[in-house]
């Protein structure tokens, strides 16, 4: 699978949604960790998700009155607005009311855009040291969970033009090479993982950047991961 496929296709909302066969979510992730574009789109997806689970969750649990009516000024607006979007009459032919139209949609996307920025800390991140710390993070995604991240300083000098996390196991097999794209000065930077990716066991995470051909090891970071 190339992008242009999984972009045909729908892939990522398809991933998402558990919509495609086992063969397919084989070839798909294994197109994922090669695709910067589709990794963040994935990412951002999984962020929303969860998100989206967490305020459902907060409604489900909050106490709801037996009968309590709208206030007037939480509803007025609509009751306003509504009869420029009525299919009858001919407001919709009025310039200023198609303006009005965008307007809303755009304020809506921009908020949908803040949710799952703001969305980040809904999916459980693990903090990762270098290894000369002699730190090692444990890892251990909730139950349920589809995805975790990992995140890490920005501690080493200079700037490259690729950049990327492998993940080896103890033997020092690679089993994980995930794509970053990292703006300049980024002080932090953030793995996204499907849960389902790795078993539980000991691992180091080196993180690589690349110039041309030369690619150089910046930082070795150890994780045992714990999957319930």
């Amino acid at each position: 699978m190339d992008h242009l496929d999984a972009d045909k296709t729908k892939a990522v909302e398809r991933y998402m949604l558990g919509d495609l066969s086992v063969s397919e979510v084989e070839e798909f992730e294994r197109h994922f960790f090669d695709c910067p574009q589709c990794s963040e789109e994935l990412r951002a997806l999984a962020i929303f998700q969860e998100n989206a689970r967490a305020v459902f969750v907060e409604q489900d649990l909050a106490p709801m009155p037996a009968s309590v009516p709208a206030p007037e000024s939480a509803a007025g607006w609509w009751r306003g607005l509504s009869p420029l979007f009525s299919n009858r009459g001919t407001s919709w032919n009025r310039p200023w009311a198609m303006a009005l139209a965008a307007l809303v949609i755009g304020i809506f996307a921009g908020y949908m855009a803040f949710t799952m920025r703001e969305g980040a800390q809904a999916i459980k991140g693990y903090p990762l040291y270098a290894l000369a710390r002699g730190e090692e993070t444990i890892v251990s995604p909730p139950q349920g969970s589809k995805f975790y991240r990992m995140y890490f300083d920005n501690s080493w000098e200079g700037t490259y033009t690729s950049y990327r996390a492998v993940v080896r196991d103890e033997s020092g097999a690679t089993k994980l090479s995930i794509p970053l794209a990292l703006d300049p000065g980024e002080a932090e930077v953030e793995v996204l993982v499907p849960t389902r990716k790795l078993p539980s066991g000991k691992y180091v995470l080196a993180m690589m950047g690349g110039n041309g051909d030369k690619e150089t090891e910046l930082a070795l970071l150890p994780f045992t991961l714990q999957i319930k």
